[in-house]
């Protein structure tokens, strides 16, 4: 019970922070300069979720002018007590778009695990990093629905698209000019 409502808290403190997210948050690297744009692409639950997830589409600039990669980046937090979701390498992230599935693959999250606590609750997160072409970006913002598998050793978390996921990958493909 206190595991719920600490991830219900997390939640609330995650969801508050944010009203109205831009399509993609730019940013641009202090050393090199090099710019990437994520967007912010929380994916909601119905009832009590046990963790938070994002599938953020990511764009790259560091190949030079006009010279982008694309991603999609899964982003996942719970309670230290739930523990990592551990996305190994491979194709983990599955996409039913329209009925249509596509399967991604990615290195994992291994290198990018972290426990840290917030409001002293702990939590831990991981993020994993799935290339992406041009074509499926843009097949997921022309979609009607989405369907979200992602993976990892220690269970599968599903999702759907709302309507405000949607909208948030047709800006960003939007202003990627794709």
């Amino acid at each position: 019970m206190k595991t719920n409502y600490i991830l219900l808290a997390a939640c609330g403190l995650l969801a508050g922070c944010a009203l109205e997210p831009p399509p993609a948050a730019t940013y641009y690297d202090p050393a090199t300069g090099a710019r990437t744009d994520v967007s912010e692409n929380l994916l909601a639950t119905e009832g009590q979720p046990r963790e938070v997830v994002w599938l953020n589409a990511f764009r790259d600039h560091r190949g030079g002018r006009g010279q982008s990669s694309y991603y999609l980046e899964v982003q996942y937090i719970a309670p230290a007590d739930v523990g990592y979701l551990d996305i190994p390498p491979g194709k983990t992230l599955t996409l039913v778009a329209d009925g249509s599935s596509t399967t991604f693959d990615s290195n994992g999250s291994l290198n990018r695990r972290r426990a840290f606590s917030r409001e002293n609750a702990d939590f831990v997160r991981e993020d994993a990093f799935y290339p992406v072409s041009q074509h499926d970006l843009q097949k997921i913002a022309s979609a009607r629905d989405v369907k979200v598998q992602i993976k990892g050793n220690n269970g599968l978390v599903e999702r759907q698209f709302r309507p405000e996921n949607f909208e948030r990958i047709k800006a960003f493909v939007a202003q990627a000019g794709l």
